[in-house]
């Protein structure tokens, strides 16, 4: 039996394609194409994707006839909690900026990563400069090799 799901019209609410959807969950346009088809249902975590990129909810992506609501709440009782309402709203406010912005805001957001580590005592500099010295080794004993 085809599910009836409202993700097109989720989708289309929010003014997105869905080639932009399917790159917001590292699917291929195809396949997101099938969700939306009800050819195939997402599984739980690209559900709760798919509603806060959509800005809704999980029930109302969900949403079906009648003839359907056992299945539906077969796949509703799977799905994992809703995100934390600040996980929430940091996911939509990301999901609004255009790449740059994106970019911008992953730079802050690794920087204030950083500030964190080392309030915590970890030096992260020491940590990138092991690593790579241990790279090196490797490469070099495949030189010798």
């Amino acid at each position: 039996m085809e599910l009836h799901y409202k993700f097109k019209e989720a989708r289309k609410a929010c003014g997105l394609t869905q080639k932009e959807v399917a790159q917001s969950l590292n699917v291929t346009t195809a396949t997101y194409s099938r969700y939306e088809n009800g050819l195939i249902q997402p599984d739980s975590e690209t559900l709760k994707r798919i509603a806060v990129l959509t800005k809704t909810s999980v029930d109302f992506l969900l949403g079906s006839p009648s003839e359907n609501n056992s299945q539906v709440d077969d796949i509703a009782k799977k799905v994992m909690p809703a995100l934390r309402r600040d996980e929430e709203k940091l996911l939509g406010v990301y999901n609004s900026l255009d790449q740059e912005s994106k970019t911008q805001l992953m730079s802050v957001a690794y920087l204030i990563m950083l500030k964190n580590l080392e309030t915590q005592g970890i030096n992260v500099q020491q940590l990138i400069e092991q690593q790579l010295h241990k790279i090196q080794e490797k490469g070099g004993e495949k030189d010798e090799g």
